[in-house]
């Protein structure tokens, strides 16, 4: 199958329904990979530690690191947990993840964005390869911080994560980040914007998954291919799986980040636009 047509339809291709009948009863029914032997060593069960009163509205200068943001009222509301690119969060060219948190403030989320590099003292990956076990710990503890707050619904708490904030979100739909983080609590659902299924040598898809997962991928993404998802996830969904993707065929990673043109980076306003929208969607229907 041409991969332009395989990424044009996500529901069941004719691959998907022959392979059905093989591949699903392996699906449901083999031993799911072991989380930890998809991680990066070494493992890093240290979160990051937040505090601090939530602010209503986000400025020109206000730091969004570690922070919160509530629409204005009681609630309770729903929240997101957003999880920084491997750029981080310092800098002009990651100004991106500030306006992701003003848009989804504005349609009334919560919105507390976890600072993974900065709170452990570098702020890209350039300077520090962290593995995502850091990234998965650190939004167990934002969604536990979340949870304890009478403004926020405990039952409707997502995490969006962008690269490698999207790589650690991925996860996050497999009940082993649970048990990795010693947490009793779950996110509702994940999307993960420019992520992928597989990173170098470790799946980030998997087989376990029972969280609803939106994966939005760019088809000249080189950092993160798309390809590595398919026929995963066809046979995946074709098994009962809640997961979900789009594949915008020209769309390279970073796609939302203006101004960036490292590693052939192309900023598409109307594949963020799109993304955004498609974002919020899954997550009024994930409610």
């Amino acid at each position: 199958m041409p991969l332009q047509r395989m990424f044009a339809c996500p529901g069941r291709t004719v691959r998907a329904i022959l392979t059905t009948l093989a591949l699903g009863a392996v699906l449901v029914t083999a031993e799911a990979q072991e989380l930890q032997a998809q991680l990066m060593q070494p493992i890093e069960l240290k979160p990051v530690v937040f505090a601090g009163e939530a602010k209503e509205s986000i400025g020109v200068f206000t730091d969004i690191a570690n922070a919160v943001f509530k629409p204005a009222g009681e609630g309770p509301f729903p929240a997101v947990v957003l999880m920084h690119t491997c750029g981080g969060l310092r800098g002009a060219p990651n100004a991106h993840m500030k306006q992701h948190a003003r848009e989804l403030l504005a349609v009334g989320y919560v919105v507390l964005v976890v600072d993974s590099f900065g709170s452990r003292g570098f702020d890209n990956c350039a300077a520090r390869l962290l593995s995502n076990s850091a990234g998965i710990v650190d939004a167990y503890a934002a969604l536990a911080w979340l949870a304890s707050k009478p403004f926020v619904d405990k039952a409707r708490i997502y995490s969006v994560g962008y690269s490698w904030g999207a790589l650690a979100a991925t996860l996050l739909a497999s009940p082993q980040s649970a048990r990795l983080a010693g947490s009793e609590l779950r996110f509702a659902a994940t999307v993960a914007n420019y992520g992928g299924c597989a990173y170098k040598a470790g799946a980030l898809v998997l087989q376990d998954t029972d969280r609803p997962l939106l994966l939005l991928m760019g088809g000249r993404d080189h950092d993160v291919p798309a390809s590595a998802c398919f026929p995963l996830l066809e046979e995946m969904k074709a098994a009962g799986k809640p997961v979900q993707w789009h594949v915008y065929p020209d769309a390279t990673h970073g796609w939302d980040k203006p101004g960036l043109s490292a590693r052939g980076y192309v900023f598409d306003p109307q594949v963020t636009k799109d993304a955004t929208a498609r974002m919020l969607a899954f997550l009024v229907e994930a409610r």
